[in-house]
């Protein structure tokens, strides 16, 4: 799998040039992940109309915000895909994220990224099993402020 990094805009989208338009018709398609302050990051795709003429793009299509982070990569058939981190992934899955697909997350949301994976396994160290809810969000609270 390839971490695809730096495709944040269209301008410098991932472009895929032979896409399949329908049955019989072939287009291009770019993706790239989009960062809007408060939402998130989602990845955005758009394809090309073959049936105008010259090059013309269709309506961009917006996938669903990731709240801590998104990254694109290229799977093993070379296909594009997405991964995103929300609220509700456990610690090691948060940790793993950040260790395998923290590069392509947006400059953006680096920063969000790393204090939400730090707050998130400082909360569930401190806790054991059957305990409240508030038992770790202190020292959650600590890890996600750290250097801030």
């Amino acid at each position: 799998m390839t971490n695809l990094v730096g495709h944040i805009s269209p301008e410098t989208a991932y472009v895929v040039a032979d896409y399949p338009y329908g049955y019989r018709l072939r287009c291009t398609i770019r993706y790239w992940i989009e960062y809007k302050p408060g939402f998130g990051c989602r990845l955005v795709s758009q394809t090309t109309n073959p049936n105008r003429a010259g090059l013309v793009w269709n309506k961009p299509k917006a996938g669903t915000y990731c709240k801590f982070g998104a990254a694109m990569y290229l799977d093993e058939a070379g296909h594009v895909v997405s991964r995103g981190l929300s609220e509700y992934c456990d610690a090691a899955e948060a940790a793993k994220f950040l260790e395998n697909w923290g590069a392509g997350v947006p400059a953006e949301a680096q920063e969000t990224l790393k204090r939400f994976v730090a707050a998130k396994v400082a909360y569930e160290a401190n806790r054991q099993s059957g305990d409240a809810l508030s038992v770790g969000l202190v020292e959650a609270r600590a890890a996600f402020l750290k250097d801030a």
